[in-house]
């Protein structure tokens, strides 16, 4: 048994000091509990302003693609906020996404991530669709969103909506398992100067610049640059896994009229990734520029209209052995959102997108052929709002996909919800999602280990999920969904080949709530359970691969935050996560905590100490390897201190 920090043995399950674990624990509830009863006269006031009253008023548009309440949602979705992510003093999306019932996040080292809703979580995890401000990042060749190079500027973002469960009816295939959109702040909001500095033992050193303006009447403007330089996490091997990013972006937003609005970004980075261990390693580079203009009309009648235009420039290299990927994606949309009398409220739209790729690699045997290609995407949808009476919503909708993989896929939703007052609803609802093909998964050779299988069918699910959300009390505000999903045609390797043999079901509870103690203190939790039951086809044999997928992910997650504002110019923040084992990966369930510290000594200054994984020197979050396979050592997340200046004015 390993000695843990206090000199205690580790807890052989969750992997940390019981004593160390104990002691926080008290710790929280002593901020959180003890010091609200000297402020027990705050509880009889009214919380109009505080965390429960704004979280009652957020709306949302990735459930229907139009602005809606949170509370009425007929999804299981969450909503990160701004002040919720500053306040949780992380340094990246994937570190915020932790927050969130019914996500798995893992660190496989200190610069990759592994990311996923309602499982089957790994490096490429192919049935989540990320996007920023409606410009998907998920990636045709690996199938899933590389978060290192597709991370975001913290301050840039206003919210992250995270929609759990099937979103393929609106948003297209890959919507599986979930829709994370993350959308950035509006010009208006951020005028000005503000610059950020920072350093620390895994986050070396950080800084930023953001200047926004208003170049003439109803437009403003802003331009941003930051960039970071992290360290290398844990193993015994020597880990060579540190970072750097540079980044840079412009948006402009022009109201030109009363109805109509136009938006104008455009961002680029560039960064490299180290990987390996021990003498084995090299630096993964990555670049890419994009580019969005969107213009919207809302007219006083209710309808909407919106029109936009993206495109993405990927570039990927690994040096030694040679392997590339360059990429080009161009997207055009339209939508229209309007009333049809006092019952319908329905929204259309259509899409057209193409992506061409050129791919390098020098690996014998491995091959890719052809080593270019172009594949283009079409798709048109439907969804009917209808009121069926004062408090209840039947929604019901549609979209056809048209690639050049595996061909015409239709993926249809319907969905219930009654909202008898304005602090209760309940829904329900039964969608068909699938996972398209992915370059690799076609085109790959690597005779005689693997090969490609141009045929390979798209992934197929069918989702029934339900939920109830409901402010309980003035000050306590909970969410609760239920979800069983049952999989078809899932990928597997039957004789060395790619194929769909793999089938399965998976079911879970996910449950968020927060406790506003008291004008000065809140507290929010979230609890995650997810089974998973993998099989092979009857006529499959990839059964390890089944093993593997089912036993890949915790069956158990629990996040604990608690925020305490003792003073006008000092705010404190507390965070506890308990993670149970992945025992297909033979990595142990962890117990962390974090403690943050903002001080505010004058207007637009705030300074941030922050100490991150508190209770052990480091711990494994995730594997590349199989607990199956012998393994020399793993990269761990290291425990973490960091200080951070901004200042805006």
């Amino acid at each position: 048994m390993q000695p843990g920090i206090s000199g205690q043995p580790w807890c052989k399950r969750c992997n940390c000091s019981r004593k160390i674990a104990s002691g926080f624990i008290k710790c929280l509830l002593w901020m959180l509990i003890i010091p609200s009863l000297s402020f027990a006269r705050d509880l009889d006031i009214d919380i109009k302003g505080t965390s429960i009253e704004r979280l009652m008023q957020v709306n949302v548009t990735t459930v229907s693609r139009w602005e809606e309440d949170l509370q009425s949602s007929a999804a299981a979705v969450y909503v990160l906020t701004r002040e919720t992510i500053h306040r949780s003093h992380v340094t990246s999306v994937p570190e915020a996404l932790r927050l969130v019932p019914g996500v798995q996040v893992a660190k496989v080292d200190a610069n990759k991530w592994a990311v996923s809703i309602r499982g089957f979580n790994s490096r490429a995890s192919n049935k989540l669709l990320v996007l920023i401000d409606g410009r998907s990042v998920y990636d045709p060749l690996f199938t899933g969103v590389l978060w290192e190079a597709r991370d975001v500027t913290l301050d840039e973002i206003e919210r992250i909506e995270v929609v759990r469960g099937p979103g393929g009816t609106l948003w297209g295939t890959n919507a599986v398992n979930g829709v994370i959109n993350i959308i950035t702040r509006h010009a208006r909001d951020t005028q000005g100067v503000k610059m950020s500095v920072g350093a620390g033992t895994e986050e070396r050193a950080n800084a930023g610049i953001r200047y926004g303006w208003q170049p003439g009447n109803n437009i403003h403007a802003r331009v941003y640059a930051d960039g970071f330089e992290r360290d290398t996490g844990f193993s015994t091997a020597g880990s060579h896994d540190d970072s750097q990013m540079a980044r840079a972006g412009f948006r402009a937003d022009w109201d030109v009229s009363a109805d109509d609005r136009v938006m104008f970004k455009v961002d680029a980075f560039d960064g490299k990734f180290g990987t390996g261990m021990g003498d084995n390693f090299q630096d993964l580079e990555h670049q890419g520029q994009s580019f969005i203009a969107r213009w919207d009309r809302d007219r006083t009648d209710g309808s909407q209209t919106t029109l936009q235009f993206w495109y993405d420039r990927f570039s990927f290299n690994n040096v030694s052995p040679d392997f590339g990927e360059d990429r080009d994606t161009y997207d055009i949309e339209a939508q229209h959102a309007f009333r049809a009398g006092d019952v319908h409220h329905i929204v259309f739209g259509a899409g057209y997108r193409s992506t061409s790729d050129d791919i390098s690699i020098d690996l014998p045997p491995v091959s890719i052929e052809p080593e270019s290609r172009q594949d283009d995407l079409y798709n048109l949808f439907l969804q009917d709002e209808i009121s069926l009476a004062e408090h209840i919503r039947l929604i019901l909708g549609v979209k056809v996909e048209r690639n050049d993989y595996s061909g015409t896929e239709w993926q249809p939703n319907a969905r219930i919800a009654w909202t008898p007052n304005k602090d209760s609803s309940v829904w329900g609802a039964i969608s068909r999602a699938v996972r398209s093909p992915s370059r690799l998964e076609s085109d790959i050779k690597a005779q005689p280990l693997l090969s490609g299988n141009p045929d390979f069918d798209s992934e197929k699910l069918l989702a029934y999920e339900a939920g109830y959300r409901s402010r309980l009390t003035e000050n306590v505000w909970m969410d609760a969904a239920v979800f069983y999903n049952v999989y078809r045609k899932l990928f597997s390797i039957e004789n060395r080949v790619v194929d769909n043999k793999l089938r399965g079901t998976t079911a879970g509870v996910e449950i968020a709530a927060s406790w506003q103690a008291s004008s000065a203190m809140s507290c929010d939790i979230a609890y995650t359970y997810l089974n998973m039951d993998i099989k092979t086809e009857a006529d499959g044999t990839d059964e390890a691969r089944a093993a593997l997928t089912e036993d890949s992910d915790p069956r158990h997650q629990v996040v604990l935050r608690g925020t305490w504002t003792p003073f006008n110019k000092i705010e404190v923040d507390a965070l506890f996560r308990y993670v149970d084992e992945l025992r297909a990966l033979d990595v142990p369930s962890y117990l962390t905590a974090d403690l943050g510290v903002d001080w505010r000594p004058r207007k637009g200054l705030v300074v941030s100490a922050v100490a991150q994984n508190l209770l052990d020197s480091h711990h494994p979050e995730q594997s590349d390897v199989p607990a199956t396979v012998p393994r020399a050592s793993s990269n761990e997340v290291q425990r973490g201190y960091y200080l951070k200046a901004s200042w805006e004015f």
